[in-house]
């Protein structure tokens, strides 16, 4: 049964509790060894990002449901659905859209609480952050699964790829603790497998 009214809650209170943490040790430690205050990559200082980071957290918080029909699904699928009109209609990146759309599909084909109550996929589907601003800054990509090899040898060497991993970290950690507090709300985060199976047994 969805939980949306804890789960919003949930993702944004745990976001907010790591940034105002981590805001405090970033300006603590930038006044104390006169570091700029970007050296942390796990929170932005940029206003614009910062409500982006929240909106992520948001929405990390309320994706594990989208299995199953819910307003947290309703939510989620309005986005990506303006999100895709995006891609076509106004930046016309056609095999963009079409990954977003095959994407959109997985959650509705799996079972609820499959996959997408997983903590693997708590840890993976947040790297989108990371993936995403590499693919827009680096211009090195080939096309076809043989060039695979050289794609990976000249992002091995490519200059800046340590600033655009950092440029996407703080969403990254956003997307993570949103769909952490989800797994944490519905008692799958700290669960044991012996909690599991006594579960089963029982049902």
């Amino acid at each position: 049964m969805s939980m949306f009214r804890e789960h919003w809650i949930g993702g944004l209170s745990s976001y907010s509790v790591f940034f105002l943490l981590s805001l405090v040790v970033t300006i603590s430690v930038s006044i104390s060894y006169g570091l700029s205050f970007d050296w942390n990559p796990t929170i932005s200082m940029n206003p614009v990002e910062i409500i982006g980071c929240f909106v992520v957290a948001l929405l990390f918080g309320l994706f594990p449901d989208v299995d199953i029909k819910s307003r947290s699904q309703k939510v989620f699928y309005s986005v990506l659905f303006v999100l895709n009109c995006s891609l076509i209609l106004i930046f016309q990146m056609y095999l963009e859209s079409a990954l977003l759309g095959l994407f959109a599909m997985l959650p509705i084909l799996s079972k609820h609480r499959g996959w997408t109550h997983s903590k693997i996929s708590m840890i993976l589907l947040p790297s989108l952050f990371l993936v995403i601003p590499l693919y827009a800054e680096y211009s090195g990509y080939g096309i076809g699964w043989e060039e695979l090899p050289v794609i990976f040898d000249t992002l091995v060497e490519y200059e800046n790829l340590p600033e655009t991993f950092h440029s996407g970290i703080a969403f990254y950690v956003a997307g993570l603790i949103g769909y952490a507090s989800h797994l944490y709300l519905d008692g799958i985060l700290f669960r044991s497998r012996k909690s599991q199976r006594r579960k089963k047994r029982a049902n």
